[in-house]
């Protein structure tokens, strides 16, 4: 059966240094020469994934922010783009204004640069996001005071940063039509994301549309949080790194070893090896 290998990259393939490990590189790279069906699903952008990709062999498409943009890194092309609906947008920033929150809107401007409007960082976490991003060079960054501008760009994902007791009342305001995930900031433990995107933009989705596109008969996933769940619920295997939440490691069907360690990498070479040691 053709199997495909989709990992989430923060925390689960990533170093904590944010990079794939020249170890990981050379056994990934080995293993796609070799025949491996592999990809990745991430929240990050392509703004901020490609880069930290760009060693790897990978010939499948990739889904970014979730699932909003599906991308083939053969062709340079989007094979799908799941955009939040303007009135959508306007709805869900008004909800979130209203109750003292401050969103971050994700967007694509007329001249087809991404850019991240903003209020400001005034709490811990949102401090700690927009300065860690400013210091590698991020350039999509930019201060508004209102998000007039913004809601007249193509929406990727809608994002309010807060304690998990000021985010809770907004969840039953906001629009149907949208895709709401909650998930706990790791790099400032107390506080959490909530992720706002298009109802197709979620990692069972998207990779439910790549196994689709590449034919492929079983799903093996790894991830190391909330956002990954989705699409352990749709795999035929899942698999934590260990040093995933409490969440993700009571949802997955095994764990591998930790990010620092290459575990995602090694897993992938012990099926590997082993399956050689079953033909031989």
């Amino acid at each position: 059966m053709a199997t495909l290998y989709v990992t989430d990259l923060d925390g689960t393939l990533l170093t904590p240094e944010s990079a794939v490990s020249p170890t990981s590189v050379k056994i990934i790279n080995e293993l796609i020469g070799q025949g491996l069906q592999f990809t990745v699903a991430t929240a990050r952008s392509p703004y901020t994934a490609l880069p930290v990709l760009s060693e790897l062999d990978l010939r499948l498409p990739m889904a970014f922010i979730n699932g909003v943009f599906i991308y083939d890194p053969v062709s340079g092309t989007e094979l799908a783009r799941n955009l939040i609906r303007p009135a959508t947008a306007v709805t869900a920033v008004d909800v979130l204004l209203r109750h003292g929150l401050r969103p971050l809107v994700f967007t694509i401007d007329a001249d087809g640069h991404h850019r991240i409007h903003h209020l400001g960082g005034q709490n811990a976490s949102e401090q700690h996001f927009i300065a860690v991003r400013l210091a590698r060079g991020d350039q999509r960054f930019k201060l508004v005071t209102e998000f007039e501008q913004a809601l007249s760009e193509e929406i990727l994902t809608v994002i309010a940063i807060d304690t998990p007791d000021r985010i809770d009342p907004v969840l039953a305001e906001l629009p149907e039509d949208l895709y709401a995930h909650l998930g706990p900031d790791r790099g400032v433990p107390g506080y959490a994301w909530l992720e706002l995107c298009h109802p197709l933009a979620n990692k069972a989705d998207a990779v439910r549309f790549i196994r689709d596109h590449v034919a492929a008969t079983r799903l093996v996933c790894f991830g190391d949080n909330a956002n990954d769940l989705p699409m352990f619920a749709i795999a035929d295997e899942s698999y934590a790194v260990a040093n995933a939440t409490e969440a993700a490691l009571a949802a997955a069907g095994g764990t591998v070893g930790p990010n620092d360690a290459d575990g995602v990498a090694r897993h992938l070479q012990g099926l590997f090896e082993a399956a050689e040691a079953d033909l031989a």
